[in-house]
């Protein structure tokens, strides 16, 4: 017997629970968006609070026409509460949609704290640069300048002067060459 009973309350707590968490919670100074597509149209929709403990104020419903969501928003010191909100379709009488909303009283909201910051910050070198010292760096910038193109004329003039030499050398190796052959055609002629 004592076995079914704590069964029976197991499933009682685990269903309250569920009643609880499916609530959406809410907190001071934000809104709820709530969606209410499946209706053709907002004009006949209203709506009631129900189960609150404090009173309503603070508390907007706005209802927007072309996207048919509706907004509940509240003021930023608007008291924590509990309650419902039932959006009825005034044409027909029914209830289209029952929004359980929490007060955000209690220990649920997540507080991400950071330990530790790290900020960089530019530093700035206040130093004056004057004419003087502009003109020293155009002149060393101008001599750099000068050197590099000394080295790449250098540079041009000594491959030119070894593409020369390769190619005279090339040259006289070939006529060498061609010399033979003809020294050979002529003595295989004569015989």
């Amino acid at each position: 017997m004592a076995k079914g009973l704590v069964i029976i309350a197991s499933i009682i707590y685990v269903l309250m629970t569920i009643g609880i968490a499916s609530a959406d919670t809410m907190f001071a100074g934000n809104c709820l968006p709530v969606n209410l597509s499946e209706l053709k149209s907002l004009d006949n929709v209203v709506y009631d609070v129900v189960e609150n403990e404090s009173n309503l104020n603070g508390l907007t419903i706005d209802l927007n026409e072309t996207t048919a969501i509706a907004n509940i928003c509240t003021v930023p010191n608007y008291k924590p509460d509990s309650f419902t909100i039932i959006f009825i379709d005034n044409s027909t009488q029914t209830i289209v949609k029952e929004i359980p909303v929490g007060g955000g009283s209690g220990g649920t909201r997540k507080v991400y704290i950071e330990k530790e910051t790290i900020v960089e910050v530019d530093k700035y070198i206040d130093s004056r640069i004057n004419e003087t010292e502009i003109q020293r760096l155009d002149d060393e910038l101008q001599r750099i300048k000068d050197d590099l193109t000394k080295k790449n004329k250098r540079l041009t003039y000594f491959l030119g002067i070894l593409l020369t030499l390769f190619s005279f050398l090339l040259i006289y190796t070939l006529r060498k060459n061609i010399n033979k052959l003809m020294k050979g055609l002529k003595i295989s002629q004569k015989k």
